[in-house]
């Protein structure tokens, strides 16, 4: 299972990436939410099997090394309808973007979502490593880097950034 979201990772940035052992080894010792959210989810079998292997996939796909330039390319990706426009590899089926841009567009920025979207009416992602993605559909995507992060778990320099060219 997980071979395939790293290679879909991989695809979206348009090179191989790899887990940081280190990010996925502190991860793994302190996620105790996501394992009692596991546990009860398969409780009422949401997740099917294994719900400890299921939280330590999320841990590890959280866990996988990115640059901006690899975030940028992957929110170009969902811009271009699913293509990478480096490699030109279709990624991701171009009926599936709208629904990935709604969650992100309604849930990418955690509690923040909303004051996201008013200020800059862009779906976007943060993640704790302090990163942001930022898709105009058709037009471009955009990514920051930088910690640290808010109350809402969201880079304010990167919120900052792509709030102003938005």
């Amino acid at each position: 299972v997980f071979a395939k979201i790293i290679g879909t990772y991989s695809d979206f940035a348009g090179r191989r990436l790899s887990v940081n052992q280190e990010v996925y080894k502190s991860e793994a010792e302190t996620n105790q939410r996501n394992q009692a959210i596991a546990e009860l989810m398969h409780a009422y079998g949401r997740i099917k099997d294994n719900p400890k292997q299921a939280t330590d996939i999320y841990t590890r796909q959280c866990s996988v090394n990115v640059n901006a330039k690899d975030l940028a390319i992957m929110a170009a990706t969902l811009a271009n309808g699913g293509i990478n426009p480096v490699t030109g590899k279709h990624v991701m089926d171009s009926k599936h973007v709208p629904s990935l841009l709604s969650v992100m567009a309604i849930a990418g920025l955690y509690d923040d979502s909303g004051k996201w979207l008013f200020a800059t009416g862009l779906p976007a992602k943060s993640g704790v490593g302090g990163g942001i993605i930022a898709v105009s559909p058709g037009k471009f995507g955009i990514a920051a880097i930088s910690p640290p992060l808010d109350q809402a778990g969201n880079s304010v320099r990167a919120q900052k950034a792509i709030t102003d060219i938005s």
